[in-house]
């Protein structure tokens, strides 16, 4: 299964998103959207963003573990990766987004 764009909408009716890799698990997340109009410009300013490596930056939280974001032209973080636990795990999952992101399909789970 190719790597995919889940957007959907939570109890408060606000819009998000989730990137899920080729095994269908989540790898960044979105935060909220008043709208569906943002979410879906979100999800193209985080495929504009897999490609543009000013966009992409890389952290630690203090237990070591490591993510990535994407930030939008603005410098906002529009996703965030889940936390990695390991260094190759974290690099695989940074190479494969930014080689798929870019023609993920969206599933409008709205």
């Amino acid at each position: 299964m190719p790597a995919i764009f889940e957007l959907k909408c939570n109890d408060d009716k606000q819009f998000y998103f989730h990137y899920l890799n080729s095994n269908s698990e989540i790898i960044m997340m979105s935060g909220d959207y008043d709208n569906k109009e943002e979410a879906e410009q979100g999800i193209k300013d985080t495929r504009v963003g897999s490609l543009m490596g000013e966009l992409l930056a890389a952290g630690r939280v203090p237990g070591g573990e490591s993510f990535f974001v994407i930030k939008n032209s603005a410098g906002d973080i529009i996703a965030k990766s889940i936390l990695f636990n390991s260094q190759m795990v974290f690099d695989n999952a940074l190479h494969a987004m930014k080689d798929n992101a870019c023609i993920a399909e969206i599933s409008d789970l709205t």
